[in-house]
């Protein structure tokens, strides 16, 4: 799928694009929510601001490498269910997306080291959970109904504690994380529904797969309040208000057991959260505008569609 019309030196693009940087929000937003949360308590452990910038950059790098590595193993899955069309399209080579992941990947994990012994440990864990045991065999854990959630709410907890770190926070995995392990538990089980006809084509047992979309939206939903419910207990209100603010929808989801709905409930989420995260970093607002405004620009010239929005 690719508009005829478009200027081929939009092409140079492709490889910017791979790395999903529309992906890239919660990731920062709960990386700032830790950061913001580590500055609210004793700083143990000291940390320079170039750290800081360190482990940020490390952790966006590590990040653009796994979503480049499942794009790989996502490649006849992608094609059936018509999105992400850099790889299984032919775009872009996978030799050449392979190449992309092992530098960023290294690259990340070296300037996690470089900054903080924990920070490297962390990087180099999400990089071996998020980019082979998630995505590649034996395990593939991305194909598995309890895998998928288990390591994306590990994964959660990982960006939220590389921010606790940055921000001179004390101790590994602090235990106020499990609200971010929640939190993206809840929006995961919401990302397997649209795409249960490609998943079931290509053997994939995800949780929406094997247990419906009803069974899915619900455990959904109970989740959701279970992270606000821990949010309020740990006094993390960047997720509390937008978690109890998106419960109705959540509700709503389920009441209707629409795959619109349930889209619907998960982009305002992660919008409600950008939103708490620019109250507090209103510097943030740079980034969302620029990656909104240009993948928009990009997806219209590159593809010829309306990509990223709020439609459901």
């Amino acid at each position: 799928m690719t508009d005829p019309k478009f200027p081929r030196w939009i092409k140079a693009f492709d490889y910017l694009f791979l790395m999903r940087p529309t992906l890239m929000y919660p990731i920062w937003i709960f990386f700032l929510a830790g950061f913001w949360s580590g500055r609210r308590w004793p700083m143990i452990e000291s940390i320079s601001r170039v750290d800081t910038v360190f482990i940020g950059v490390g952790l966006t790098l590590v990040m653009a490498a796994i979503y480049i590595l499942n794009q790989i193993r996502d490649e006849a899955t992608d094609r059936i269910n018509r999105k992400l069309f850099l790889i299984c399209d032919g775009h872009v080579s996978i030799s050449k997306a392979y190449a992309e992941a092992f530098l960023f990947g290294p690259a990340g994990v070296i300037l996690g080291f470089l900054a903080d012994i924990r920070a490297g440990f962390l990087l180099t864990s999400l990089l071996f959970f998020g980019g082979y045991i998630y995505s590649y065999p034996p395990m593939r854990m991305k194909d598995r109904p309890i895998g998928g959630i288990l390591i994306n709410g590990l994964g959660g907890m990982v960006n939220f504690t590389l921010g606790w770190i940055s921000a001179g926070g004390a101790g590994w995995i602090p235990l106020r994380s499990l609200v971010y392990f929640c939190g993206v538990a809840a929006v995961m089980l919401n990302t397997t529904m649209p795409d249960i006809k490609g998943d079931q084509k290509t053997g994939k047992i995800t949780f929406a797969v094997k247990y419906g979309v009803r069974l899915t939206v619900v455990w959904a939903l109970i989740i959701e309040i279970i992270t606000v419910a821990l949010a309020c207990y740990f006094q993390e209100w960047i997720i509390f208000y937008p978690g109890f603010v998106m419960i109705p929808f959540f509700i709503y989801a389920l009441s209707k057991k629409h795959v619109s709905d349930v889209i619907r409930a998960t982009k305002y989420s992660v919008f409600s959260m950008a939103i708490a995260i620019c109250v507090v970093f209103p510097l943030f607002l740079i980034p969302v505008f620029v990656i909104f405004f240009g993948s928009k620009w990009y997806y219209k010239k590159r593809f010829g569609f309306d990509y990223p929005n709020f439609k459901s």
